[in-house]
């Protein structure tokens, strides 16, 4: 876990850079979120797979994807609460982050990247 959280540092640094980037130009978090999301996924599972999990399996790509798009709807889903809440967007996604990373853990340990045994 300890290594996971190392590269997410990494990743998430990246992650909200883009969003933060993306949301103050388009002024829309909803948009900014899912293009942010769109622009990491690629290097998060690069970068999660082999430094974290050991892993170089391409077969692994779209258990990936699929499950951080189920980390995007977690994602949305309390940017909607906490905007609503009349928080700052920024603010909002800043607060959701430890939520998301322990989901993405989660995602990736258990079902993504685990080891199978033969």
């Amino acid at each position: 876990m300890a290594l996971f959280v190392a590269v997410g540092v990494i990743n998430t640094a990246v992650g909200y850079a883009l969003f933060a980037m993306l949301f103050l130009i388009l002024r829309s978090y909803r948009v900014a979120v899912v293009l942010a999301f769109a622009s990491g996924v690629l290097f998060n599972f690069f970068s999660t797979g082999r430094l974290v999990f050991n892993s170089r399996r391409g077969g692994a790509l779209l258990p990936f994807v699929a499950g951080y798009l189920v980390v995007l709807g977690l994602n949305l889903a309390l940017l909607e609460v906490l905007v609503g809440l009349g928080l700052n967007a920024l603010v909002a996604q800043a607060i959701s982050l430890p939520m998301l990373v322990a989901a993405s853990y989660l995602i990736n340990s258990r079902v993504v990247f685990r080891r199978r045994f033969e």
